[in-house]
């Protein structure tokens, strides 16, 4: 009887290890694989199914309580063109999905005013985007270069990231700083 039960409970696990190692899932900033995969469906702007039938999640932008993650929906939007579409059409109603709560966070963030610079070895995806010129592509950009290089010694620096010349560095060079300085 132990031996049978014993059993029972190896194939219930090895049922949620497959599960868990073969279902097919979605880009997400900082968060184990595992985790997303325990999303409710709610919490993608677009759910597709492929000729297996299985669903393919796109752009998750809710935690697990449902709270809208705005973080995320800018890491959505700076990687969106990555992710693989069955239907151009559900990419298109992902992408406007997401705009609608990025404009809405964008309204918000713009009525208040910066009261120091942004230290960009350390900002967050919703601290970048407030800086002018600078929108979800781009500050996603700036997240994974400090991440692949060594962090930002000086403002300057931040001109080696794809998407950030001249123009642009002049526009924000009076609203970032670069450690402690």
């Amino acid at each position: 009887m132990i031996i049978h039960q014993n059993k029972i409970h190896a194939v219930r696990l090895f049922a949620v290890l497959f599960f868990l190692l073969f279902t097919v899932n979605a880009y997400c900033k900082d968060a184990k694989e595992v985790d997303v995969r325990f999303l409710s469906d709610k919490a993608f702007a677009v759910i597709e199914k492929n000729k297996k039938g299985e669903k393919i999640r796109h752009s998750p932008h809710h935690d697990s309580g449902d709270k809208l993650d705005n973080e995320q929906v800018i890491y959505m939007l700076g990687v969106f063109d990555k992710e693989i579409w069955i239907d151009v059409k559900n990419k298109e109603e992902a992408k406007k999905h997401l705009e609608k709560h990025y404009d809405k966070f964008k309204s918000e963030m713009m009525k208040k005013e910066l009261k120091e610079p942004i230290n960009i070895n350390d900002a967050k995806l919703t601290e970048l985007v407030r800086l002018p010129n600078i929108g979800p592509v781009v500050a996603v950009k700036i997240v994974e270069y400090r991440k692949a290089q060594i962090l930002f010694k000086d403002i300057d620096e931040i001109k080696k990231v794809e998407g950030i010349g001249q123009g642009t560095f002049n526009g924000i060079r009076h609203y970032i700083r670069a450690g402690n300085k």
